[in-house]
């Protein structure tokens, strides 16, 4: 018997939730990291989780509509992926990209419905 749809959606979110918490709360110590310049060592697990939870989200997040990657959360979502890619680039200071991300990673998740669910491809709002 398959569960309530209430049921799988409160799920989803307390999923949601979580993994946003987790995904903060590592993030909060990489970045204060990366700033204050601590030993790579000392940061390598916090990276890993934060890439596990950014994943792990980017999953969730994908999963909520076919029309994601043209919407403004994800176009926003993909920016933020593409700023912490420039930590690759030799001649781009880490500090700018964290900052970039965590930004982008701000402005991403406190965007109105209205440009959050606005589709480029459609140029209207899209669920």
């Amino acid at each position: 018997m398959a569960a309530p749809e209430s049921f799988r959606s409160a799920r989803a979110r307390a999923i949601g939730i979580s993994l946003r918490t987790a995904h903060l709360g590592a993030m909060a110590v990489l970045v204060g990291g990366v700033y204050f310049a601590a030993a790579d060592p000392a940061l390598h697990a916090w990276r890993a989780i934060t890439a596990a939870t950014g994943l792990a989200l980017l999953l969730t997040e994908v999963s909520h509509s076919r029309h994601w990657a043209y919407q403004g959360r994800g176009v926003v979502t993909i920016l933020h992926v593409g700023a912490l890619a420039l930590l690759v680039v030799p001649a781009v200071s880490g500090r700018i990209a964290m900052m970039a991300a965590l930004v982008l990673g701000a402005v991403g998740s406190h965007l109105p419905k209205s440009l959050r669910k606005w589709s480029f491809r459609h140029r209207r709002v899209v669920d």
